[in-house]
Formats: C-alpha cells, sequence, structure tokens
C-alpha cells in the first residue's frame, strides 16, 4: 500500500550512518561513523524475532569516518572517508566479526583519498570509488597461500578533476557503469567491456549547482535510473536508459532536506528516500512504464 507503521527503536548505537544485512538477512552491520580513528567502529548484530537487534561484535575500523558498508563472501568491508582507506573483516559463524585483518590505504603524494563505497562487480571483484583522488578502483581482493590479505588493484580509472566519485549503478548485463559524481553534479558512464573503461557520457543530474549529489540506483527492469541531490533545490533526478545504456533526463522530484540515500524496493513500485535534515523518510510510488 506504500504506507509505514511507526518507526520503533531496535538497538541504540552511535552514529550508524550506513550498514548492510548479510544475504540472508540473519545479520545486520552498521558503522559507527566518527570523526577520530577512535570513534570509528564497524557493530555487527543478530536479527531477533521481530527485529530486534543483539550486539555480537564492535571492532575498530583503523580508519576514521566509515561511510559504507559491504557485504560480499566471507568479508565485511568499510570504507574509510577520513581514513582514506578500505577495512576488511572476517565473518565469523556465528555472524560476528573478526578484528580487521587488513587496511588498505589509497593514497597519492600531495593529495587525500577519500574512499566513498564498495560495490559489487564481475565474480568477486569489487569497485571501489574514491571522492578525493576522483578514482575508481577495480579490486581483486586476495587471499594467500599464507591467509595474507590484500587488494590486486586490476585497473584505475580517472575522472575529471573535481568530480567526486560517491556512489555507482551498474547495468543488469553488467556492461554499462554508472557513477554519480557528489562534487560536479554528474553521472558518468562507461562501458566496462572495454579497457580501459571507455567514458561514454557525463550527463548533469545537478543543475543548480549544489555540489552534494549522494545515491544511484537503478530501476529492477534496467530502464531508468535515479540520483539524489543535496544542498540546493533538493531532489532526485530521473533518466531514461536507452538500448546502448545511453542516459536522458526526464524528470525531477523535489524531496525533502538533504536526500542523503534512498532506495527502490524489489519489485521497483517503491521509491524510499530517507531525508537526512528533514528527519524522515518519503514514500513515493513509480509509474513502472514511465
Amino acid at each position: 500500500k506504500g504506507t509505514a507503521t511507526a518507526p520503533e527503536l531496535m538497538v541504540a548505537v552511535d552514529n550508524p550512518s550506513y550498514l548492510a544485512f548479510s544475504p540472508d538477512n540473519a545479520y545486520l552491520y552498521a558503522v559507527s561513523e566518527g570523526e577520530t580513528i577512535e570513534t570509528s567502529a564497524l557493530n555487527a548484530f543478530a536479527v531477533e524475532a521481530g527485529g530486534t537487534l543483539s550486539l555480537l561484535s564492535r571492532h575498530a575500523t583503523g580508519g576514521a569516518a566509515p561511510c559504507y558498508v559491504k557485504v560480499a563472501g566471507d568479508y565485511v568491508y568499510t570504507a574509510n572517508y577520513l581514513g582514506g582507506s578500505v577495512s576488511v573483516f572476517p565473518i565469523a559463524q556465528d555472524g560476528s566479526t573478526k578484528e580487521a585483518v587488513h587496511i588498505e590505504k589509497f593514497e597519492r603524494e600531495g593529495d587525500v583519498a577519500h574512499l566513498h563505497g564498495l560495490f559489487d562487480a564481475p565474480g568477486r571483484e569489487l569497485y571501489a570509488t574514491d571522492l578525493g583522488l576522483d578514482n575508481l578502483y577495480l579490486v581483486d581482493p586476495v587471499t594467500d597461500t599464507d591467509n595474507t590479505y590484500h587488494f590486486n588493484i586490476l585497473t584505475t580509472t580517472h575522472l575529471p578533476d573535481g568530480f567526486g566519485p560517491r556512489h555507482l549503478a551498474t547495468s543488469v548485463d553488467a556492461s554499462r557503469l554508472y557513477v554519480l559524481g557528489e562534487l560536479s553534479g554528474e553521472v558518468a558512464v562507461f562501458d566496462t567491456e572495454k579497457q580501459p573503461f571507455e567514458l561514454l557520457q557525463l550527463i548533469p543530474s545537478d543543475s543548480v549547482g549544489g555540489g552534494g549529489c549522494a545515491d544511484i540506483p537503478l530501476s529492477p527492469d534496467g530502464r531508468f535510473l535515479y540520483a539524489s541531490n543535496r544542498l540546493k533545490e533538493d531532489g532526485i533526478s530521473t533518466f531514461a536508459v536507452d538500448g546502448e545504456g545511453v542516459l536522458t533526463k526526464i524528470d525531477y522530484t523535489h524531496t525533502g532536506i538533504h536526500p542523503r540515500n534512498f532506495t527502490l524496493s524489489p519489485d521497483g513500485r517503491w521509491l524510499l528516500c530517507a531525508n537526512r535534515d528533514s528527519d524522515n523518510i518519503q514514500i513515493f510510488e513509480r509509474d513502472l512504464d514511465s
């Protein structure tokens, strides 16, 4: 029906700015996004009957301001914005995590990395976005025979200076990559079947210079792409996706203040937008045809 019950407090945790469920929804992993290493952590919870949560583990991320959580295989990853790093946590049998076994630093002399997200790539590989260095990485998580963990960076794609890659979406067939620039307000479309990745299109999402684009999901059928814009004229851009994966902007919907993240229901019927500064979640009904 597109309605929601009143929210209930499941557990108290400091600044859980990003979270992710395990594939079976039995466990929930949430960062505590602190401004220092001492206040930054990954929390693991068991999801009990009725949705209540019980804390299983809490471990330092080793990098400040973790802002993204990714569950992939036997590991949980955090992207640490101020730490310029990715932390890797093994998942124990009971769903808790062990301490970080690896912290991958992304840095370049004279410049500061700001890792912002980790996303599925073909096979076991992952994409990582670096807002600070304007880079998109394709990484292969590798465990050596001696159980030493490291990242093998397969490709580094540099976006235009000042683009600020934040989140991304992948086409249904994984041949197109849609990277959202938080700072430039643009969506970059890449052909991932070319090596290096070929930039097909740069198209504005934010047309008023807000400098705060945030989230970018694709509709389940792959026909439409959405991107949220903050700081000015807060709202969500709608793009149509053609047969070549190229975008055309077709609509703009105003939202509450600071739409930091939003998501589509699995059937694509509803769009749920979390507005940070309005302290609410708006539920929009999508026209599945248009």
